[in-house]
């Protein structure tokens, strides 16, 4: 359980959009207060679904169907699915040819909505980086899968609450680490995370692919195997 699900936490950690929103909290004003909340937000949200998933759900995915290899076998397809669209650039790609052109009546109609939430976005408000974080850490697809692994594996109670823990301690790594750095050194952290963001967004989803490919074809290996 312990690799596919600290792997699946890396490849969530390097999710452009979540490097993008670290990249926003830090140029703020109160710039560690608002990573700070926006962390907070974000574990907030991800430990509380993760809770309830594991022991309020929990009996509702303990029948006979639910075992490990087939929750292995499904959760293997669905990342492999996600490795793909990753790698196609339908997740995490860039759209810029939704810049060319000149704007329709709907973003007209728009543009007064999306300057006032530039204006908030850009504002020194720590609610803004707490619902931030709340937002970020919503259920996806690839947390869902997580979570099926951790049930599925039919640990002890403080094992899988451990495992809930480990995950989203690495899948908020690149909020952890430039929070600490900021401390010690504000410009040239600013500098090195738009330099990742950059990277990530031009050739990043390339790796982040190749590791949710991996996991995947390592996941329905092992399904196959127990079966």
């Amino acid at each position: 359980m312990w690799f596919p699900l600290l792997a699946m936490a890396v490849a969530v950690s390097l999710e452009p959009f979540r490097i993008g929103m670290t990249v926003l909290m830090i140029n703020r004003p109160r710039p560690g207060l608002q990573l700070l909340t926006f962390l907070a937000g974000g574990f907030v949200m991800g430990i509380a679904v993760g809770l309830v998933v594991l022991f309020v759900l929990r009996p509702a995915l303990g029948s006979a169907h639910f075992t490990l290899p087939r929750v292995q076998l499904g959760v293997g397809a669905v990342i492999l699915a996600n490795a793909g669209l990753v790698a196609a650039g339908v997740l995490g790609g860039r759209r810029d040819n939704e810049a060319s052109g000149s704007p329709g009546p709907l973003r007209r109609a728009l543009d007064p909505l999306a300057t006032r939430a530039r204006r908030l976005v850009h504002g020194r408000s720590l609610w803004t980086a707490g619902i931030a974080g709340l937002g970020i850490a919503l259920p996806s697809i690839d947390y869902i899968a997580a979570l099926a692994l951790i049930v599925a594996s039919g640990a002890a109670a403080a094992t899988q609450f451990g495992a809930l823990v480990a995950f989203n301690v690495v899948a908020f790594t690149l909020v952890e680490i430039p929070l600490l750095c900021y401390l010690i050194a504000p410009d040239r952290t600013r500098a090195t995370l738009a330099v990742l963001y950059d990277w990530v967004r031009s050739r990043g989803r390339v790796g982040v692919s190749a590791l949710l490919a991996v996991v995947g074809a390592l996941l329905l290996a092992v399904g196959f195997a127990g079966l």
